[in-house]
């Protein structure tokens, strides 16, 4: 049996199981058929680990009983380790995506005993007018270049948001502004119909801004963004810091402070090798000492977040939250992704986004370097709070 016995630290539970058609079956051996079982990607993935011994076993296990657990495409954490290991070019994530791509299909719906309301109520608020908002230059036909922050920044910190794109609109022409969702979330779901509304919904806005770039400070905002648009240019925020230099008053200012960061990449850009080497320059500009995790770059490991198993699968989440953390020698961690650092905080490390080490001076006097968990109702003001900001063009 494909499924392990039960354990006890998680509380795997055995979730409605779904029949699979021959179509599907099909793309299923196509894709797994290479495995030989070497293992590389169960070395650190953290769901496969709690389902089968090799993931030749699960899939035709699967295969021959043409039915799944539920539970088992949505403990994926869709952060791509195992495909980046894997020296048969076996692509199990996007295999686990298309399952839940199927079920959904299947279903006409996500499936309610996912518990994923959660999601579909952030995702309906996030396209809406109250959490939306976008600024123009001068003359609309000035515009370059829009900033676009993401959602998880924005509900930590508004302020933080407006001080970032104050700096860019003084260092480059032309800057606007969009706030809005990317539907990452939704896609996460496996809702392909729902997400391809939101992303028109998004790219009818950029289009609309007319725009020859658009820079991006969230990981998943820039894949989805990269993936999914042929006629602006996508780049990451921090090619961008890197490029102009970080503000002049707080160059070098980390070099007399004896804390030392471990740093975190997030998963999603993981290939992304000019973003690894960008933010770093940034931080070496600021004077702060980093290591090196054994997993970093292009191997980097998922903080717990990924995939939305938080809410399918949150003792898996946790589980690898804590893993995650505990490979830091130092009790602080640096990452350029708020999910990420939520993440690390919830796995026992003090954490902080590079944009704290920027823009958020008191972290300086201070000298805790860790954030304030939000509640959930405080990141849904602060994303009101963040539309008044720019409602007003109040920079």
């Amino acid at each position: 049996m494909y499924i392990r016995e039960v354990n006890k630290n998680l509380d795997v539970i055995s979730m409605e199981r779904i029949k699979i058609n021959d179509h599907i079956l099909n793309h299923i051996y196509k894709e797994t058929k290479n495995c030989i079982e070497c293992n590389k990607c169960m070395e650190n993935c953290p769901m496969l680990n709690e389902f089968c011994n090799t993931p030749k076993e699960l899939f035709k296990e699967i295969i021959n009983k043409k039915e799944i657990d539920l539970n088992i495409p949505y403990s994926c954490l869709q952060c791509g380790y195992c495909t980046k290991v894997c020296n048969e070019n076996v692509d199990l994530k996007e295999t686990f995506m298309d399952l839940r791509k199927y079920i959904v299909k299947e279903n006409k719906g996500v499936p309610k005993n996912l518990n994923t309301g959660s999601i579909l109520f952030h995702q309906r608020s996030s396209f809406s007018k109250m959490f939306t908002s976008s600024i123009y230059p001068i003359k609309e036909e000035d515009i370059k270049r829009v900033f676009f922050p993401g959602c998880s920044i924005m509900a930590y910190s508004p302020e933080i948001v407006k001080s970032t794109y104050k700096y860019l609109y003084e260092k480059l022409p032309g800057m606007g502004y969009l706030q809005k969702c990317c539907g990452h979330p939704t896609y996460l779901t496996g809702d392909l119909e729902k997400f391809n509304i939101y992303f028109s919904n998004l790219k009818n806005d950029i289009d609309k801004m007319k725009a020859d770039e658009i820079i991006v400070a969230c990981s998943n905002c820039y894949n989805t963004l990269k993936k999914n648009t042929n006629n602006i240019k996508v780049r990451s925020l921090w090619e961008v810091i890197s490029e102009v230099g970080v503000p002049n008053n707080i160059k070098d200012i980390g070099k007399n402070i004896d804390t030392v960061f471990s740093i975190h990449d997030p998963c999603p850009t993981r290939n992304e090798t000019k973003i690894h080497e960008a933010v770093r320059k940034i931080i070496r500009e600021l004077g702060i000492s980093i290591e090196e995790l054994k997993y970093s770059k292009r191997q980097t490991l998922c903080c717990g977040s990924g995939g939305m198993i938080k809410v399918t699968n949150n003792k898996l989440a946790l589980n690898q939250m804590e893993k995650r953390a505990a490979q830091g020698k130092s009790k602080h961690i640096i990452s350029y992704c708020q999910e990420c650092v939520e993440s690390m905080r919830q796995g026992g490390k003090k954490s902080v986004h590079i944009l704290d080490l920027l823009f958020k001076f008191p972290f300086y006097k201070e000298l805790e370097f860790d954030q304030v968990e939000n509640s959930l109702i405080k990141k849904w003001i602060n994303r009101y709070k963040g539309k008044k900001i720019t409602k007003s063009k109040k920079l």
